[in-house]
């Protein structure tokens, strides 16, 4: 079960249509891997369509979500059209996840608590690392989460530098964030969250560009057609 404070439990298979992450508003999906079936990366894509059909109400099998290259951030196509909710995918060894936003950028990470070792420091900024609470597994998993979910939802497309991505205010269950590029910095908002035994993070900002959304759309359509 997934709890964020005052808005209830979330459990696995059935998506949570809206929540707030910060200003912006999100969906999300999560399922336990089978023993076998599919790679983790192509069910969390299938997932992602999923999640798509169920919140715009349309057939499954209209909707295609595919990874741009070189980064591999997901994008959502209905009926060979680019659709205007951003997504983002994340999977572990027995569980992925799904994420949506209509009027923001969003990313998502899924973390095992147990993966959180004294190691991840390295990757923690002197600021960060006087934040964490506890000295734990659990807080180490949960800043790194924030920092892999914060580097998808600002769509920089560059390598993931995690000094670069810097996480602030981090708290039980949200925190800021910004992600310094050669040539910009993308900030916003975050949540945090266990579902079942893992640590999740979904990380929003404003959409990318100054165009309307109609805009964004008809840009991402020229992107997802060479992807189909």
């Amino acid at each position: 079960m997934i709890l964020f404070p005052g808005e209830g439990d979330l459990s696995l298979v059935h998506p949570c249509r809206e929540m707030r992450v910060g200003r912006w508003r999100v969906a999300c999906i999560f399922q336990t891997a089978p023993a076998c079936g599919p790679s983790s990366s192509g069910a969390a894509l299938r997932l992602a369509e999923d999640l798509v059909a169920d919140v715009l109400g349309v057939a499954n099998h209209t909707v295609r979500v595919a990874t741009l290259l070189p980064s591999g951030r997901p994008i959502a196509a209905v009926s060979g059209q680019a659709s205007c909710p951003t997504v983002s995918v994340s999977h572990v060894r027995d569980m992925y996840g799904a994420a949506l936003s209509f009027d923001g950028q969003v990313g998502i990470d899924i973390v095992c608590p147990h993966e959180g070792t004294a190691s991840l420091q390295t990757f923690f900024t002197p600021e960060e690392r006087a934040m964490l609470p506890q000295h734990t597994r659990h807080w180490y998993a949960s800043l790194w989460a924030a920092k892999e979910a914060a580097y998808k939802a600002a769509g920089l497309d560059i390598e993931f530098q995690p000094l670069r991505v810097h996480i602030r205010d981090l708290g039980p269950d949200r925190f800021q964030w910004s992600v310094s590029g050669p040539h910009d910095r993308v900030a916003g908002a975050g949540r945090l969250a266990m579902v079942g035994q893992h640590v999740v993070a979904l990380a929003v900002t404003r959409r990318a560009g100054k165009g309307g959304v109609g805009d964004e759309c008809r840009e991402e359509l020229e992107k997802v057609s060479a992807c189909f």
